[in-house]
């Protein structure tokens, strides 16, 4: 009997542990908004934190290129805020609340990182 991470989630690694406790918390976030009667912020931060979670593939992709670092952190800045910024207006949201999601999103990554580190 298999316990812990079991095999698709050790192949998953950080990037997909990000995706998958991004959307946990996003739909968690939902809730507690949709309860508290501020729907719009709830999506915003829900969309966000996905936005935020392909920052890992990201990182991977522009590694796998053999990018400069400046240049992949660049590239990498510019397209989570255009995303960000897009999703708000096609949510009819505040930017903030999407921003705040993919800032969120950054926190989700390192506490995936830190776990894994922490089971090696």
């Amino acid at each position: 009997m298999m316990v812990g991470l079991g095999t698709r989630g050790a192949k998953r690694g950080v990037p997909g542990d990000t995706l998958a406790g991004s959307v946990a918390l996003g739909l968690a976030v939902i809730l507690v908004a949709a309860a508290s009667g501020h729907v719009q912020a709830g999506l915003g931060i829900a969309l966000g934190l996905v936005i935020g979670s392909t920052n890992g593939y990201l990182i991977l992709a522009l590694l796998d290129r053999n990018s400069s670092f400046l240049f992949a952190s660049l590239m990498r800045l510019a397209t989570l805020t255009a995303l960000g910024v897009g999703g708000a207006v096609l949510l009819q949201s505040s930017a903030w609340a999407v921003l705040l999601g993919v800032g969120a999103a950054q926190l989700v990554m390192v506490a995936a990182g830190v776990r894994r580190g922490l089971r090696s």
